[in-house]
């Protein structure tokens, strides 16, 4: 009996180790690196997907504008029946009583000219294609930079937790140790005060990191356009960059951005197209020359089959359509006299858009210029801050350790302690986000020279 319950208990406690095993699974956090977030972010992300459908959208465009130069042909048919008086087409008489009738017909027509109109286009919708495309690869660049900004202040937030969690600790030993000397008559309990105070900012300021810290993850995944709120264990890029490295110099970076830059060609091929559109509306004014044909019968039910030899039937509609077969080639010729003035009205409009295109396009470039120059600026200043920092932190780290010391012994007072520990947080903070920064500034340059 004594062995029955054991086994029992065994099994009770195997089967609660087992569901226990499986949630901590399930509540387990996935790991999710940089490049993995970009990937999400590829393929998920709105303004991409629909960077991606207006490009598919102007190819399409050029095909449509490529087919256009082919004919123009459509058939038609109707038939009718009317009661009464008429006077019949086919018979070329007037008629009395019930008379049905028909016209089918196919009619085709091609352009021979129209001012260029159709050449112009092809050209517009081409360029038009160009600048979309352009304009998927930065949008491409424009995620990558987000992902990549979110993804590192992400970490950054959690380094400062971490550092807050750490000064918590450090400060709750301290408070232990600082109540048994004061009980001990050793401190004042004003001092024991001043910790606890300080354990209280302490932990708002460790509240406030977590805030900032679910933003950003927030951020992250609403850039990635992931369902749900996921919960992602970040890791540090896989591929550290060496700080120390030497860097081309800020005109070589320029030449390299300007060349290469999505942004720019896209606001040069725009203001291509806005060039062609304004060729467009100008041939409006061109005389246009068309080539029709048609061929085409009629039926009438008043077209007896033999009136002569007596037979007074309808004769049937095929053979009437053989019969009545006619073809006709025309060239038509159309000249704008005046139409209120609506195609000097699209000129002007197209002389304004025209201008608006150039100054995109300066606008382009200028705002290029100002985003790599930044990005270099900030590149050169985190590694300088970086070689700063590292050397200070090492200096802080040791000075806190000093100050703690003398703050245990009575040699020092709770404020510079606190100035000592705050120097060498700051220090490690610090570290980290030079680290940060420079790597996604270097990324920016790298993104924008291709």
């Amino acid at each position: 009996m004594k062995n029955f319950i054991t086994r029992a208990l065994l099994k009770k406690l195997g089967g609660l180790t087992l569901c226990l095993s499986l949630a901590a699974t399930a509540h387990a956090q996935e790991p999710l690196t940089l490049e993995k977030s970009l990937e999400l972010a590829r393929q998920n992300n709105v303004a991409l997907r629909q960077a991606r459908y207006n490009s598919n959208k102007a190819d399409i465009s050029v095909r449509r504008n490529k087919y256009g130069y082919l004919p123009s042909i459509s058939a038609n048919t109707d038939i009718s029946r009317t009661n009464g008086l008429v006077f019949d087409n086919v018979t070329g008489q007037v008629q009395r009583g019930n008379t049905s009738a028909s016209y089918p017909y196919i009619s085709g027509q091609v352009v021979l000219f129209d001012g260029f109109s159709k050449l112009f286009e092809l050209k517009q919708s081409k360029q038009q294609a160009q600048a979309t495309a352009f304009s998927e690869q930065q949008a491409l660049i424009d995620l990558e930079t987000n992902v990549t900004g979110y993804y590192l202040q992400a970490l950054v937030d959690r380094e400062n937790i971490s550092i807050s969690e750490q000064r918590v600790a450090l400060l709750e030993g301290q408070l232990s140790q600082m109540e048994k000397l004061e009980r001990a008559g050793v401190r004042a309990l004003d001092e024991v005060y001043q910790i606890k105070a300080q354990i209280a900012t302490e932990k708002m300021n460790l509240i406030t990191h977590q805030n900032n810290y679910r933003k950003a993850r927030l951020q992250l995944v609403q850039e990635m356009n992931v369902e749900g709120n996921p919960d992602y264990a970040l890791q540090m890029p896989s591929t550290p960059q060496d700080i120390s490295m030497e860097l081309p110099t800020e005109a070589e970076v320029m030449a390299n951005a300007l060349a290469y830059s999505p942004l720019v060609k896209s606001s040069a091929a725009y203001l291509e197209a806005a060039k062609s559109e304004l060729k467009v509306v100008k041939s409006n004014f061109s005389p246009t020359l068309t080539l029709e044909g048609m061929i085409g019968s009629n039926y009438s039910s008043n077209i007896l089959k033999n009136p002569e030899q007596g037979d007074l039937s309808t004769m049937p509609y095929l053979d009437q359509l053989d019969l009545n077969q006619r073809k006709v080639v025309a060239l038509n010729l159309s000249i704008p006299i005046f139409n209120g003035l609506s195609r000097h009205f699209d000129t002007q409009t197209a002389r304004l858009d025209l201008r608006n295109a150039e100054l995109d396009y300066v606008a382009s470039q200028n705002q290029l210029r100002q985003t790599v120059q930044q990005a270099y600026q900030d590149v050169l200043a985190a590694r300088e801050k970086y070689n700063t920092v590292t050397a200070n932190l090492e200096y802080t780290q040791r000075a806190f350790e000093s100050a703690k010391r003398r703050y245990e012994l009575g040699n020092l007072d709770f404020f510079a302690y606190m100035e000592s520990l705050n120097n060498m947080n700051k220090a490690q903070a610090e570290l980290l986000q030079s680290k940060c920064e420079f790597y996604l500034k270097k990324r920016i340059l790298e993104l924008y020279q291709g």
